[in-house]
Order: C-alpha cells, then structure tokens, then sequence
C-alpha cells in the first residue's frame, strides 16, 4: 500500500500528471497526432529532424469557451541548452500573433487554411530546470501557451524550430490529471522509455540489472523455501 502511495504522490508531479501520447504519427497537418480530450493532461515525446520539420496535435472538437494550454519542455543535454522550439496554435477564430517570426517563414513552414488564425509563443525568458521525480530526469522549462477557444471546432498546436536544425522536446498539454490503478501497470514501461528519451542509457541499464536481479534473487528465495 506504500509503495501506492508513493508512486501517486510522484505522478502528482507538473509532468507526470501527464498520460504519454504515441507519437509514432509522422505528426504532419494530414496526418496529425490526434488528441481527442485536450483537456487531459497529455505528454508528447518527440523530436523535430531539422529546420523545416513541424509537428501538429489536433485538438479534436473543442467547444467554445473551453480553456487551451499547452507548454514546452526541453531534455537537459549539454546539446540542447540552446534549443528553443517555437511552440503555436492554429485554428477558427484565432488573431495572428507571430512573436517576431517572419511572414515568409511563416507562409513557407506552416499549412495554415483559410478562416483560421495562429498565435505563435517563442521562449523569451531564462529557462528554470524542472526535475521529474519518478524518472528522475531533469528538463528545462520553456515557454507555455493558454487561451479561451474563441469558436467550435478544430485547433492544431505546432511545434517546429526554423532557426536550428530541431531535436528532442516534450509538448505538455492539458490540465486535467486522469490517473487510475489499471495505469500502475504501465509505469515500468513509461519509466523505461522517458529514461532512454533523456539519454540516460547506461543508468537506465544497470537500475534495471539491479532490479531484475533483486526479483530473480525473491523468486529464487521463495522456490527454495518450497523445497
């Protein structure tokens, strides 16, 4: 029952309130990563191949008045600590806000349809670092994007880097934190893959030697005691 507990108190925590979303979409405007409840709080692990490379999320349906937010989390690698994503929004009844980026860039990177609007959010402040606990990963907080849907329909957040050549990032979306204990079951899984994301290989490796022998060592006491 600790041990309960202790993981709920950890996924409590900014980002791992967060439920992992699959990114193995090619995550482009015609085949976007979906996200059905945007008001769960949802996290995208991914990466951007280069300048030209934009990722869009399709808030499905969102409804009038419903609150968006969206932030930008940056793995802390020595390779990264200049990288900032541009971090956007795109849909029906939106102003254009390009936070400095060129129109021409503009047109030339984003697929933006006639009738909707982007607001565009660069990071112009210095980055705090945030440690995650239960992966025990650090990440540098970038910058973040909340407004008030101002129509129905469809909204696309974009995530794209049209300075540098794009590498890995974290888009937390949502708010709502759903949880439950059939989720306990797929931590071991989380666990693994955002410790291999960070880059943090080896310590990843042995933590998992480490643990596997104390099972196989529990296993091995309880059959011999059978005997």
């Amino acid at each position: 029952m600790k041990l309960f507990i202790f993981i709920f108190l950890l996924l409590s925590t900014e980002i791992y309130g967060h439920k992992p979303l699959d990114t193995s979409n090619p995550a482009t405007r015609t085949e976007p990563i979906v996200i059905e409840r945007h008001r769960i709080s949802w996290a995208a692990y991914n990466s951007l191949q280069d300048e030209r490379d934009v990722h869009y999320y399709k808030l499905s349906s969102v409804k009038k008045g419903e609150r968006i937010y969206a932030s930008i989390y940056i793995p802390r690698i020595e390779r990264l600590k200049d990288f900032n994503p541009v971090l956007g929004l795109i849909g029906p009844g939106l102003e254009r806000e390009l936070a400095g980026i060129e129109e021409e860039i503009l047109v030339e990177l984003l697929e933006i349809h006639p009738g909707e609007g982007v607001i565009l959010r660069k990071n112009e402040k210095k980055s705090k670092i945030f440690f995650e606990p239960f992966t025990q990963t650090n990440y540098w907080e970038k910058q973040d994007l909340e407004l008030t849907a101002p129509l129905h329909g469809d909204y696309y957040l974009v995530v794209f880097d049209p300075a540098g050549e794009g590498d890995k990032y974290l888009l937390s979306i949502g708010e709502e934190e759903r949880w439950g204990l059939k989720d306990l079951g797929k931590f071991p899984a989380i666990w693994w893959k955002v410790r291999i994301f960070a880059e943090k290989k080896i310590s990843t490796y042995i933590v998992t030697g480490i643990f596997l022998l104390g099972v196989s060592y529990f296993l091995y006491s309880i059959l011999k005691g059978l005997k």
